[in-house]
């Protein structure tokens, strides 16, 4: 049986950005860069400069973000890489506190209706 591969770090990556066909930029949680080459043929890379493995889950469209959880439960808006889209750190306070009010009141009502999830 093979060995389950591990990861360092995860990362979404637009899907409008791979099937683009051009050359775009990977960002670690370094600093560092790494240039995703087409055709897009793996689904991690190692970062050159902290050597970290990046497993690359590629997200349909063309989003700046996705919502996530912090390890408290929090909705939170996660970076999507190689998006043409506004990216959560450049939206202001009030964009993304309205997001994330509207996420809050989504989970409370699917809560309502179904229970809390695990």
């Amino acid at each position: 049986m093979a060995k389950k591969q591990e990861f360092d770090l995860y990362t979404f990556v637009a899907g409008t950005a791979i099937e683009g066909g051009a050359p775009f930029p990977l960002q670690c949680n370094c600093g560092a860069t790494v240039t995703i080459m087409p055709p897009f043929q793996e689904d991690s890379v190692i970062c050159p400069a902290c050597e970290s493995s990046i497993r690359i889950l590629v997200v349909e469209g063309d989003p700046g973000y996705i919502i996530g959880r912090d390890s408290d439960g929090q909705p939170r808006l996660l970076p999507v890489q190689g998006s043409s889209a506004k990216p959560p750190e450049l939206l202001s306070e009030p964009e993304r506190e309205g997001i994330l009010k509207k996420v809050k009141e989504q989970i409370e009502l699917h809560e309502k209706k179904h229970g809390k999830s695990k």
